[in-house]
């Protein structure tokens, strides 16, 4: 899928009590799609972005901002966690989604593929990438691991990945075998609220 010199980027942003845990996590996805797309354009800073902002105060909510080289638009949404009980594998091969770009129309195509599965399981030569708005983790009875190779880097998979709950991995279909479920990982759901799918109801392969 390819991308204009200066796309619309997308930032999804968990808001815990008007806080934002992973605030650091962003920043740093945000400069390295700002630095590709935009180079030396003035500081970004999210930072200063969410001290401008009127915050909800309790709950979980969503911050979503659109910005090229600076802020387009924002907005708050809460935020509650979608149900998926089951996957199905889409083949993607020519798929790239390595920045948050706000055009989903490619993953939207995968996703209106799963059929009667809430969610899909984007394949890559083989090889599991995410689900349609996640990362992956996959767990062998001992330990979790996810993808070596996401479509995406996301911000919660990273710091999952830094303090040692997840391993990465590469997982290609043929192993899906050896693991019991799949857990969905992203930056809007702490890591014990993402759904969690049995091996057994993710269908395709």
């Amino acid at each position: 899928m390819p991308h204009s010199p200066s796309p619309l980027l997308l930032e999804s942003i968990r808001l815990e009590d008007g806080k934002a845990p992973l605030l650091a996590r962003h920043q740093l996805r945000v400069d390295r799609s700002r630095q590709r797309y935009y180079g030396k354009a003035p500081a970004f800073k999210l930072a200063e972005v969410l001290e401008g902002l009127e915050l909800p105060e309790s709950g979980v909510h969503k911050l979503r901002l659109l910005y090229r080289a600076g802020l387009e638009s924002y907005e708050i949404l809460p935020y509650t966690v979608r149900p998926v009980q089951s996957l199905r594998i889409v083949e993607a091969d020519d798929l790239r989604y390595s920045r948050k770009y706000a055009d989903r129309s490619g993953i939207d195509a995968l996703f209106a593929r799963r059929e009667n599965c809430d969610d899909v399981l984007i394949v890559q030569r083989q090889h599991i990438t995410d689900s349609s708005y996640a990362n992956l983790a996959l767990y062998d009875g001992s330990r979790w691991y996810t993808p070596a190779w996401p479509l995406l880097q996301g911000t919660r998979r990273a710091e999952l990945i830094h303090t040692n709950v997840l391993q990465p991995s590469v997982i290609r279909v043929k192993d899906l075998a050896n693991f019991e479920r799949i857990r969905l990982v992203n930056s809007m759901m702490d890591w014990e609220d993402g759904p969690t799918v049995r091996i057994t109801a993710v269908l395709g392969y």
